[in-house]
């Protein structure tokens, strides 16, 4: 009898994070198409705010929950897979919306495809990597999302561009607009990445664990219930740092649009490189110095870095309205950017560090549904009511989008620092801490 072909962790890991570049090149891709949805569409900044921010996370975190258990019991590649290619489906199903009703239920059909991706991921990249090493692992995989969300706006503003050039070229069937192209265009490439994904290997669960059975609900519950402090802090401190980033992600291409008059597609071209350099530079610097003083004892090493990373992050998003000068709001927007994805690179790896293996599912899925609905459903969706029924004005969207980062900012700081007298890691990855 063969003997099975052996798991490649860097290639499994790879995978997964191409998969993240593509979740969230899909996700974010409204941020620089919302200004032509709106004129096209006739929306409101609010309704903008709801595609991208509190209907979204909603469907989002509470599929995540259910898939979180699924994870932990389940074939967690073909959970992945499954849930590519649904987003990827969905996303080009939005270019064929006419309405925001239509748009709301293709970006709905978008939000629960990704639920199931980082819930898996997370398990396998736990599994696949030792302690020692799983904060720049889950990193390397979280640079995805920024990778994803820088492309979106360049990718965005060329096929604009292109798609303009070429008139009436490619625009299909009951299509009026170019916009609609490229939702067409981003989303279809996926299926050919739910394949490759549905190609890989189920590791054997869980890895360097301690053997037993799965956990019920009553010891899930029991838990939860007496690490409530720890984790609650932690999910939170995230939760308010994902506020920031979502809500950058989601208006800072309509504040260069309305306080600069830069049109989207120098938006995209400017926009998407910064926010790929600066969170990935962050992210991967975070996760080595997060990694390295794991590895020296200091156990609350992580929950520190999020702190003070938090606390300084909100100087400079306070400081972006007040900005005379394009470059100068690019480099504070790059700071800013780079300071918030040190508290991404520490904050997952911690809450894997301190969670039993075999409720790292649940866990994160838990996880993912505070952060979703606090980060993606508050942060969004608030800066677009501020800006449209408190401060009264589109001009105003910087000013309403700095007062939500720097207060989210603030918070998450706090709770980080809760975090760090409440912090102790789980007995099973202490004694992986050096393997």
């Amino acid at each position: 009898m063969p003997l099975p072909r052996p798991i490649n962790p860097s290639y499994t890991l790879g995978v997964l994070t191409i998969a993240s570049t593509l979740s969230y090149l899909d996700r974010q891709i409204l941020g620089l198409l919302a200004e032509p949805l709106r004129q096209d569409l006739h929306l409101a900044d609010l309704q903008i705010g709801l595609l991208q921010g509190f209907t979204f996370a909603i469907v989002l975190a509470t599929a995540g929950l259910l898939l979180g258990r699924w994870v932990d019991t389940g074939n967690r590649v073909r959970i992945a897979a499954v849930g590519i290619a649904l987003w990827s489906i969905m996303t080009a199903a939005c270019g064929f919306a006419g309405s925001f009703g239509a748009l709301l239920l293709c970006r709905t059909g978008v939000a629960l495809g990704e639920a199931a991706l980082t819930p898996a991921a997370y398990s396998l990249i736990s599994d696949l990597f030792p302690t020692r090493r799983r904060g720049l692992a889950i990193s390397i995989y979280s640079t995805g999302a920024f990778i994803g969300a820088g492309l979106s706006l360049v990718l965005a503003a060329t096929l604009l561009h292109e798609l303009s050039s070429a008139g009436n070229v490619f625009v299909l069937p009951g299509m009026q607009h170019i916009w609609q192209m490229v939702f067409v265009f981003i989303g279809l490439p996926g299926i050919a990445v739910a394949l490759w994904a549905a190609s890989l290997k189920e590791p054997r669960k869980h890895s360097g664990a301690t053997p037993g059975p799965i956990p019920g609900t009553v010891e899930i519950r029991a838990y939860f219930l007496d690490n409530r402090v720890e984790l609650a802090s932690l999910y939170f401190c995230l939760a308010f740092a994902a506020t920031q980033a979502y809500s950058y992600s989601a208006w800072v291409p309509t504040v260069l649009i309305r306080t600069f008059h830069m049109p989207p597609i120098a938006v995209g071209f400017s926009l998407g490189p910064l926010f790929i350099a600066s969170s990935v530079s962050g992210l991967i610097f975070g996760a080595i110095l997060g990694d390295g003083l794991v590895r020296r004892g200091f156990a609350a090493a992580r929950p520190i870095l999020m702190c003070g990373a938090a606390l300084i992050a909100a100087l400079f998003t306070a400081a972006m309205p007040f900005a005379s000068t394009l470059n100068a709001a690019l480099v504070l927007i790059a700071i800013a950017t780079f300071l918030s994805t040190i508290i991404v690179a520490n904050g997952p790896p911690a809450l894997q560090d301190i969670t039993p293996s075999r409720m790292r599912g649940i866990s994160s899925a838990v996880g993912i549904l505070i952060v979703t609905l606090v980060g993606m459903g508050v942060g969004p969706t608030l800066v677009g009511f501020l800006s449209q029924d408190m401060l009264g004005a589109p001009s105003k969207i910087g000013v309403a989008l700095s007062v939500v980062s720097t207060a989210a900012l603030i918070v998450s700081s706090a709770l980080a620092l809760v975090a760090i007298f409440n912090y102790k890691l789980e007995p099973d990855n202490t004694a992986a801490r050096a393997a």
